[in-house]
């Protein structure tokens, strides 16, 4: 497997450490790096002066110790190892962007890919922790017990049900590898107290004794599979199952709370079979807003 870093990424994590933000940095080598990155202006050919940059920039990358704590990290990941062709590296572009992918071309190669914010880089201790439970998502995409699949198949759910599943989606996935580790003995991103309460608002709309055991369940799962995460994402509020709504609940559509329930007994056979189109398992008993209610019917008077 071969370790490979993006130019701006390595430009940015040199920098870091020359402004002295990483600490252990001595003067004099911050000193002669300047003077060494200076004396690449006199190259006249761009390409040739953009090579050198990069591979000046590179061997103080590893001379500040900024690439050890990948390489450590990769020794306790050796399905990483055996299964990744590349590993690539690169700085987040926004505040959301943090994180590690995997990608597989036409051939079946697999390329890693993580993301991460230059500040990650200014503690060595924070970085391992960070570098763990990403590297443990990675491995559970690898394993192929996990089933990982890079889309969610999510039927008969709408654009925002949708984000809301894949939001649920990483919550659950992250309560059992910060659980893993948690267990072994590592830092985990957040504490079982954190992970919990995140829980409880993801799926505030259960019992909160179902909430409970489903949570210690996740937490203690030392073998998390997709198709598990799935069922809890598909259909969390069984609607399936679903009665009819109570004032305050959750629009089984829309997916957002409402007190102003549309009369589905006399909902058009047109848009009943628009509404089962879109979402197979609703039922009238289920009900639906005001608000998906004036859509529909604005679709069908078009």
């Amino acid at each position: 497997m071969q370790l490979r870093y993006d130019e701006d990424f390595i430009e940015a994590a040199v920098f870091l450490c020359a402004s002295g933000r990483r600490k252990g940095v001595p003067a004099l080598q911050i000193a002669r790096f300047h003077r060494e990155r200076e004396k690449l202006y006199a190259i006249l050919d761009p390409d040739a002066r953009n090579t050198a940059f990069f591979k000046l920039h590179l061997d103080w990358f590893r001379e500040w110790g900024l690439e050890q704590p990948l390489t450590d990290m990769l020794k306790e990941f050796p399905l990483a190892r055996e299964q990744l062709g590349v590993l690539a590296v690169r700085k987040t572009t926004g505040k959301n962007d943090e994180g590690a992918e995997l990608y597989v071309n036409e051939a079946g190669q697999r390329t890693g890919l993580v993301a991460l914010r230059l500040e990650r880089l200014t503690n060595d201790a924070a970085l391992h922790d960070y570098l763990r439970h990403e590297f443990t998502h990675l491995h559970d995409m690898l394993n192929p017990a996990f089933g990982y699949s890079p889309a969610l198949d999510l039927p008969g759910l709408n654009a925002a049900q949708k984000r809301l599943a894949r939001e649920r989606y990483r919550l659950l996935w992250d309560i059992t590898i910060d659980g893993r580790l948690d267990a072994t003995g590592h830092t985990p991103m957040q504490t079982r107290e954190q992970h919990a309460a995140a829980f409880a608002r993801g799926y505030s709309f259960w019992p909160e004794q179902k909430q409970a055991e489903t949570f210690g369940l996740l937490w203690r799962n030392t073998a998390p599979r997709h198709p598990d995460f799935l069922t809890l994402i598909a259909d969390p509020r069984g609607l399936r199952d679903a009665h009819r709504p109570a004032p305050g609940a959750s629009c089984p559509l829309c997916d957002f709370p409402t007190f102003n329930w549309a009369d589905a007994e006399a909902l058009s056979a047109e848009i009943v079979t628009r509404i089962v189109g879109e979402f197979p398992f609703w039922t009238r008993q289920q009900g639906l807003c005001n608000r998906c209610l004036e859509t529909y019917e604005a679709v069908v008077d078009a």
